[in-house]
C-alpha cells in the first residue's frame, strides 16, 4: 500500500541511501549485491521494499556487475581507548532492528548504540524472566555485558571504570556465585569470526535473491509513479528473513567487538579475585608406576583448612581455561578440584593414545591424589562423554580411594561410537584429529572440511568404508585401527569393566543422560551391565529431554530442537552433581530428585516419574507388523497377520539417487508432517486413553533376504490427532550381530531369519488419547554410516562392485515390537 508521502521525498531518500552507503563502506570489504539506479527508483514506490532496500544497502556498496567479490575480512579490533566505532548509518539500521528483536539481541544492539542504562534494564529483565522459567537459570548470566554497561555508565575512562565496577559486582560474592559470574572469561571472542562470515554470506545470498525478485515483480522501466502496488507474500518473507539475518549479524558483531576489550581487562581481574579465594596450581606433574608423566590442575579453597575429598575430572580435552573452570567449580563447593590430562596432552610429552591407557593412568592419578596432605583420602569423579568413559575406565581397577562417580552421557568405545550396534558411523570421524593432532585441542579439526560433503562424496563414489579417509584428504590411523575390530571384541572389551569387575563395584553411581543424547545407548549399557552383575548396586539414573551437551551442562534454552521443554526439565546439573557428592562423601541428604533408582522426566506432563529399575520399565504392549491399510500404512496390531509376507523391498545398492532410513536422527523433535520416501510405515490404531511410553523398545524382525547380511533401522513416532509427528526413539543395527555384538553370524540367503533387537534409545513421554504410534522400518543405506552390501565379507572392505544383485528383503508376519506403554502414574 502506498503511503501518503511525496515522490520527491522518496527520491531524496534513495539518493541519501546511495551516498551514506558509499561512505559507510569506503573502508569495508563487504560486497553482497550490486543494485542499479533503476532498482532503487522502483523500490522507492513500495513502502515494504524501502526498509528492505535500506537493509541491503547497509551491507552493500554500489559496484559494477562484473566487479569480483573480495574475501570477507573483519574490522580490526578496536583499541581500549576508542572502543567500537559505528557510523551514523550503521546506527540507523541497528535502531530499526531493535523493536522486533528478542531480549538477548536487544541487549547487544543497545550496547552497540551505547544505550547502556537501557541495555542494563533489558539484561536484568531477561535474567528475571529466565529465573521464572527455569530453575537452573544462572542469576549472573552475561555478567560480561553487565560489567560493560555499568563501566560505561560511570563516565570514567573504560580502563579505570571496569576494575572499579568489577570489584563492586564480583568481590562481595560467595565462591560459588563468583564462579558463576566469571565463567565468561573462558570464552574466546574470536570464535564469532566464522559466524560473522557465515551470516555475511547468507545476507549476500538473501539480498541478491530479493534484488532479482524486485526486478521480476516490478521491472524498473515499467514503474508508474504513484501506482498502487501490493507486495507479494514472498517479498514480505524475504524482508523478514533479511531483518532476522541482520539482527543475528549485529548480535555476533557485538559479541566479537564489544567483548574483546571487556575480556582483555577482566581476565587479570578474575585471576586476581581467584588468587584471593583459592590456591591454584596448573603445572602439577604426576608420574605413574609405569613411569608415564601426566599433567594436572589442582585448585583448593583458602577457606578450607582441613583436608577435603578430591573431585577429579580426567580429560583428553586440553583446554586450560575450560578445565580450570571445572577445577574451580569443585573448590567453590568446598572440595579439592582436580582436572588431569590424558597422556600426551597439555604438559605430558607421551604419545597420545585415546581410550587405550585411561584405566591405568586415571587409577594412578586417583592413588596419587589420595596420598596428598590436602586430600582426606577420598576421591570422586565427574564429567561427560569421554570424561564419563574415563570414570568407568578407572572403576574397572576400582582404586581404593575412589568413592563415587557421576558419569554423564558416558561413552563406551565400540558400543555407541565409533560404531553403534556394530555399524560404524561417520559422525565421529573428525574426533581423533581433534584430540590427537597436538597436546592441545585442534579446534580446526571439525571445520577443516565440510564433513557432510565428504560423507556424501564417499556415498556417491561406491568406494569401501576403509577408503573414507581418502575422501577427507588426510589419513586417519585411528579410524583404520578401529576398523580392524568390527565386532565388540577383546580390544573394545578391555577398555571397560567386565562382569567380574562390575560384581566388585560397590561404590554409589549417578548416571546422567538424555533421550536425545547421541551416546545414550552407551550410558545405559553401563547401567544395565552394572546392575545385572551387581543387583544391589546403588546406581541411580537421571534422564530427560536432553541432548549430548545439555545432559552434561544443562541448558539455557527453553526448547530442544524446536520442542518446548516442560518447566521441570530445567534441572541444575551442577547442583545435582555436587549435592550427590555431599550425600556420598559428607553424609548429607540424598538429592530430592532421586526418589527411586530410575528418574525420568515424562515429557508433556511437567513432572518427573520414578521407577525401581530399567527392568521395571520393560515393555508392556506387543505390536505385530500387519497388512497394508486403506490409509496406505501397514498396521501395528495385536496379533500376527495370516499372510505369508507382509511386504517386500527391492533395493539396488548401485543406485545412489536416494537414501534409506533417513528419519532416525531426531531433528527437529516435533514436526508437522513428513512423508517417508521408502521402507515400511507401520501405524497403530488411535490409543483409547492417555498413556505414557517410558523405557526402551525391543522385539524381533522376521525377514528373508537374498544376501548374507543387512543393516536395519527402526524409528518410532507419536502421531497426534492434529497430524504432528513427535520423534520418540530409534534403533540401528547389523543383522549378523543381532544375537551378540561380539560374534557375527551370517544369514542364510533365501531362508527366514530372526533378528532380535533391544539396544534402542530410552524415551519418556505422555501419549495423548487418540494419538497413534508410527514405526518406520527400513534398510540402513545413506551417507551417514557404513554400507553393508551383504556379501558376508568385512563390511569395511565391501564396495559397490559387491552390489551385483539388488537386495530382496521380505518382511515376515511374525515381526513384532514390544513398547513400554502403560497407564500414566504406574510408578507413582
Amino acid at each position: 500500500m502506498v503511503m501518503g508521502l511525496s515522490v520527491k521525498v522518496f527520491v531524496v531518500l534513495a539518493f541519501l541511501v546511495k551516498v551514506f552507503t558509499r561512505a559507510l563502506f569506503s573502508n569495508r570489504r563487504f560486497t553482497i549485491v550490486c543494485l542499479s539506479k533503476k532498482q532503487i527508483q522502483s523500490a522507492t514506490f513500495n513502502l515494504l521494499r524501502i526498509p528492505l532496500l535500506l537493509s541491503s544497502l547497509l551491507l552493500t556498496p554500489f559496484c559494477m556487475a562484473n566487479t569480483p567479490v573480495p574475501a570477507w575480512q573483519p574490522r580490526p579490533l578496536p583499541s581500549l581507548e576508542q572502543g567500537v566505532q559505528l557510523t551514523d548509518k550503521e546506527q540507523v539500521i541497528i535502531r530499526s532492528l531493535i523493536a522486533a528483536a528478542p531480549k538477548l539481541q536487544q541487549l547487544r544492539l543497545q550496547l552497540l548504540l551505547n544505550e547502556n542504562q537501557t541495555a542494563l534494564t533489558t539484561l536484568l529483565q531477561w535474567r528475571s524472566e529466565q529465573q521464572h522459567q527455569r530453575a537452573n537459570a544462572n542469576p549472573f548470566a552475561l555478567m560480561q555485558f553487565e560489567l560493560l554497561a555499568r563501566a560505561r555508565l560511570t563516565k570514567l575512562d573504560f580502563k579505570n571504570a571496569l576494575p572499579l565496577v568489577f570489584n563492586e559486582q564480583i568481590s562481595p560474592l560467595t565462591d560459588q556465585q563468583a564462579h558463576q559470574a566469571t565463567a565468561f572469561v573462558s570464552s574466546n571472542p574470536a570464535q564469532h569470526i566464522e559466524l560473522l562470515q557465515e551470516l555475511h554470506q547468507q545476507l549476500r545470498a538473501e539480498i541478491s535473491q530479493q534484488s532479482q525478485l524486485e526486478t521480476e515483480v516490478n521491472p524498473p522501466e515499467k514503474v508508474v509513479i504513484g501506482s498502487d502496488t501490493t507486495p507479494k507474500v514472498s517479498e514480505k518473507a524475504q524482508a523478514n528473513t533479511i531483518a532476522e539475518l541482520q539482527r543475528r549479524y549485529f548480535s555476533a558483531f557485538a559479541d566479537y567487538y564489544l567483548l574483546s576489550p571487556v575480556l582483555q581487562l577482566a581476565e587479570p581481574l578474575v585471576n586476581k579475585d581467584r588468587q584471593l579465594r583459592y590456591i591454584i596450581d596448573t603445572q602439577v606433574m604426576i608420574t605413574t608406576p609405569a613411569g608415564i608423566k601426566l599433567s594436572a590442575m589442582v585448585v583448593r579453597s583458602k577457606g578450607q583448612v582441613l583436608p577435603q575429598p578430591a573431585i577429579l575430572t580426567a580429560s583428553i580435552y586440553a583446554d586450560e581455561k575450560g578445565n580450570l573452570q571445572h577445577a574451580i567449580a569443585a573448590a567453590a563447593h568446598g572440595y579439592v578440584g582436580v582436572v588431569s590430562d590424558s597422556r600426551g596432552k597439555r604438559l605430558s610429552t607421551e604419545k597420545i593414545t585415546p581410550y587405550e591407557n585411561e584405566t591405568a593412568d586415571v587409577s594412578a592419578v586417583i592413588d596419587w591424589l589420595s596420598r596428598q596432605p590436602w586430600c582426606d583420602g577420598q576421591v570422586a569423579m565427574y564429567g561427560g562423554s569421554y570424561l564419563g568413559f574415563t570414570q568407568w575406565a578407572a572403576a574397572k581397577n576400582l582404586p581404593k580411594a575412589l568413592k563415587t562417580i557421576v558419569p554423564a552421557v558416558a561413552a563406551i568405545p565400540g558400543q555407541g561410537l565409533p560404531m553403534e550396534n556394530n555399524i560404524f558411523l561417520n559422525a565421529n570421524y573428525a574426533w581423533p584429529f581433534y584430540v590427537s593432532n597436538g597436546r592441545y585441542n585442534d579446534n580446526k579439526a571439525y571445520s577443516a572440511q565440510d564433513w557432510d560433503d565428504v560423507s556424501e562424496r564417499w556415498y556417491q563414489s561406491g568406494r569401501s568404508y576403509r577408503d573414507f579417509d581418502q575422501f577427507a584428504g588426510l589419513p586417519n590411523p585411528w579410524l583404520q585401527k578401529w576398523l580392524q575390530h568390527p565386532a565388540f571384541d577383546g580390544y573394545w572389551q578391555s577398555l571397560v569393566p567386565n562382569a567380574a569387575e562390575y560384581t566388585k563395584l560397590k561404590i554409589p553411581v549417578l548416571t546422567l543422560t538424555g533421550y536425545y543424547d547421541d551416546g545414550q545407548i552407551s550410558a545405559l549399557q553401563y547401567l544395565k551391565d552394572h546392575t545385572a552383575n551387581n543387583p544391589d548396586a546403588e546406581h541411580y539414573l537421571v534422564i530427560g529431554p536432553y541432548d549430548h551437551f545439555s545432559a552434561q551442562h544443562g541448558t539455557s534454552a527453553t526448547t530442544l530442537r524446536d520442542y518446548q521443554l516442560d518447566q521441570v526439565a530445567h534441572i541444575d546439573i551442577s547442583a545435582l552433581t555436587f549435592d550427590w557428592f555431599d550425600y556420598v562423601l559428607k553424609g548429607k541428604a540424598k538429592p530430592k530428585l532421586l526418589k527411586d533408582k530410575i528418574n525420568y522426566q515424562l515429557m508433556g506432563t511437567n513432572r518427573w516419574a520414578h521407577a525401581p529399575s530399567i527392568a521395571a520399565l520393560s515393555a508392556q504392549h506387543r505390536f505385530y507388523f500387519g497388512d497394508k491399510t486403506a490409509e496406505g500404512f501397514y498396521a501395528l496390531q495385536s496379533a500376527p497377520t495370516k499372510k505369508p509376507v507382509i511386504a517386500a523391498q527391492q533395493i539396488d545398492f548401485k543406485d545412489r539417487s536416494q537414501s534409506y532410513n533417513q528419519h532416525y536422527y531426531p531433528w527437529p523433535i516435533q514436526q508437522n508432517a513428513f512423508t517417508p520416501d521408502n521402507g515400511l510405515a507401520l501405524m497403530s490404531a488411535p490409543l483409547p486413553e492417555e498413556m505414557e511410553i517410558a523405557g526402551t523398545f525391543s522385539g524381533e524382525l522376521h525377514i528373508k533376504i537374498n544376501k548374507q547380511d543387512v543393516d536395519l533401522g527402526l524409528t518410532l513416532f507419536e502421531v497426534t490427532e492434529t497430524g504432528a509427528y513427535f520423534h520418540l526413539s530409534y534403533w540401528l543395527g547389523r543383522a549378523s550381530y543381532a544375537n551378540h555384538p561380539a560374534t557375527r553370524r551370517l544369514l542364510k540367503p533365501g531362508q527366514a531369519e530372526t533378528v532380535v533387537f533391544s539396544r534402542s534409545r530410552m524415551t519418556g513421554k505422555k501419549i495423548a488419547k487418540g494419538s497413534r504410534l508410527l514405526l518406520l522400518a527400513n534398510v540402513n543405506l545413506n551417507a551417514n554410516a557404513q554400507i553393508n552390501y551383504g556379501t558376508g565379507k568385512d563390511v569395511s572392505d565391501e564396495t559397490v562392485a559387491d552390489a551385483a544383485q539388488p537386495l530382496l528383503l521380505e518382511w515376515l508376519p511374525q515381526s513384532f515390537i514390544d513398547l513400554p506403554l502403560r497407564r500414566i502414574g504406574s510408578f507413582e
